[in-house]
């Protein structure tokens, strides 16, 4: 039951859930694909923050409040 539960919640998520025949396994198979996804969003952000140092920001309070954007999801 708790792999069904499971199984059908990482679908609803858009999460694969490969051949994980025991809520283990599917644990072990979701825990890979949010690396994946953190360390994409890492990537994204570094490159965020690489365009807003290039860019001359038209406004200061615009370039304060994109920074503090880049932080905030950066946690």
């Amino acid at each position: 039951m708790k792999r069904e539960l499971l199984a059908a919640w990482m679908m609803q998520q858009g999460f694969a859930t490969g051949h994980g025949d025991t809520a283990e396994e599917l644990l072990e198979e979701l825990s890979w694909q949010i690396a994946e996804i953190k360390a994409r969003r890492d990537e994204l952000l570094e490159a965020l923050e690489e365009i807003a140092n290039m860019a001359v920001p038209v406004q200061k309070t615009e370039h304060r409040i994109a920074r503090a954007a880049i932080a905030k999801a950066k946690g």
